[in-house]
């Protein structure tokens, strides 16, 4: 069965953003929104906000104005805090753990649109969801663009525009945003702990570079496709394979960053596949 155009745009797939369905469901965030901006009271505020998101914790305290495009894509987790003029783009998941607080006027956007203008200009839209920790703070007017995931304690500082993603314990300031301060934990952490957090940080870039991987591998396929070209190039994978194989510098790692290589082509094969059958 055909994926319906909200199931694409949640999957972080090219959708028609003029879908009836979801010119319904954009209405009535519209409305809701609308329902708890006007809330005077507190408690009533956050009733509807919990009942508006599309999973929250007990304690959520949000600041109007408040603006969602979808609402039911934004998770939230325990002691919430926003401040006044929040905006988050949901067309994709919003994920956003315990006990954080975002300053006036931060803005979470998934929501992207394709770099090509014909394709831009038919209204196919697409998103990247973004995931928040833990214990983050946001100062005052952060920008988080599609795709952006932030580990535990991050605090960044007010105005930084965050367009990749970063591991926990570290403070974020400026436009693009780096890190100018790693922030030590009170419990030391021990050896294994340390590790992983090392794997943590290490996957926050290897995310950032295969999402660079896979905009070329859309060129790729947009060669292929108008050129009608098979997907799988083998003396292209194999020359690959060398490749990787010689920029190995520890041999004990070679077969695994091998198969690694291996299941990443895998990947790309598939997602050419998609990619062709969607145009």
């Amino acid at each position: 069965m055909a994926k319906s155009e909200k199931e694409k745009m949640i999957a972080g797939e090219l959708y028609f953003s003029r879908d009836p369905e979801l010119v319904a469901d954009r209405l009535a965030a519209r409305q809701a929104v609308a329902q708890i901006n006007q809330a005077h009271e507190p408690a009533v505020r956050e009733q509807l906000v919990k009942k508006f998101l599309g999973q929250t914790g007990q304690q959520v305290y949000v600041e109007p104005t408040f603006i969602a495009d979808y609402g039911y894509n934004v998770t939230v987790g325990e002691n919430f805090y926003a401040n006044f003029g929040n905006t988050f783009l949901d067309t994709c998941p919003i994920t956003i753990g315990d006990h954080c607080m975002f300053g006036p006027n931060v803005q979470l956007y998934t929501a992207t649109h394709p770099l090509e203008p014909v394709k831009r200009n038919s209204g196919l839209e697409f998103g990247k969801p973004i995931v928040i920790g833990n214990n983050v703070w946001l100062g005052g007017s952060v920008v988080l663009t599609p795709g952006v995931t932030l580990g535990d304690n991050v605090v960044v500082a007010a105005g930084a525009v965050v367009t990749k993603s970063f591991g926990s314990n570290v403070v974020l300031g400026g436009n693009p945003a780096r890190v100018i301060k790693q922030i030590e934990t009170q419990k030391p952490a021990d050896a294994l702990t340390a590790a992983r957090e090392k794997i943590d940080q290490l996957d926050q870039e290897l995310v950032a570079l295969l999402e660079k991987r896979l905009e070329a591998v859309s060129e790729v396929a947009d060669f292929k496709a108008l050129n009608k070209t098979a997907v799988l190039d083998e003396s292209r994978e194999q020359a690959v394979l060398a490749s990787v194989a010689q920029a190995v510098k520890d041999p004990a790692y070679e077969a695994t960053i091998l198969a690694t290589f291996e299941a990443i082509m895998e990947q790309s094969r598939a997602f050419q596949k998609q990619r062709i059958s969607e145009e």
